[in-house]
């Protein structure tokens, strides 16, 4: 009896240090979950701010104000108002401690804005370069499932597996710059394309 005592009584740091990392372990888990949730909103928020954008250059729209978004001190991103209309949000920073993040951005080319994944042209099934404006215009969808990022065309009908969400790797935002000056607000996406828009009504949205 007291043998099986004394077994016991070692048995108990073991079995609550075991304890322990089970627990830090799934903690762990459920942090780095919600910070790929928080992530994931972010872009899709970017997402649907480009179209928003775009849609203010077809009509030739202004900026009216821009204001950081601070988190912690820091700034994060930036809410941009148009004079027709309410604040679009834009999120910039990266992600260094997940998987490759896929970056969906937009270029110009003879006027028409398109998507793209990665810097390459996004295509549809009979290999089209997909619209980013005008009532031709999509807008992709990103979600993670099972680690995984997934990407859609199609209001969420369908979906195409891209890379891993998880791992040593690390996501840009869409984003890679904000700045301003006295006539214009610069847009700089991960792609290198610039968005230059005006800020006063006498000026007009132009892209470099």
């Amino acid at each position: 009896m007291r043998k099986l005592i004394y077994i016991l009584l070692l048995a108990i740091p073991l079995f609550t240090g075991c304890h322990k990392k089970i627990w830090d372990k799934l903690n762990d888990h459920e942090a780095r979950i919600a910070r790929l949730e928080a992530l994931c909103n972010q872009f899709n928020t970017n997402i649907t701010s480009l179209q928003s954008i775009v849609a203010a250059i077809d009509a030739r729209d202004y900026v009216k104000d821009v204001v950081p978004i601070n988190e912690n001190g820091k700034v994060i991103g930036y809410a941009i108002t148009f004079a027709s209309g309410s604040p679009v949000t834009i999120y910039n920073g990266k992600n260094g401690e997940d998987g490759h993040t896929p970056i969906i951005g937009i270029k110009n080319e003879d006027g028409v804005w398109y998507w793209t994944l990665d810097g390459e042209w996004i295509l549809d099934d009979s290999g089209n370069r997909v619209r980013a404006d005008g009532a031709a215009g999509i807008t992709p969808q990103l979600k993670i499932d099972e680690d995984y990022w997934w990407v859609s065309y199609d209001n969420g009908a369908n979906w195409t597996k891209l890379g891993s969400a998880v791992g040593n790797g690390s996501g840009d935002s869409m984003f890679q710059d904000v700045t301003q000056d006295e006539n214009y607000v610069y847009l700089v996406l991960a792609n290198g394309e610039v968005i230059k828009i005006a800020k006063s009504h006498n000026l007009t949205w132009v892209y470099v």
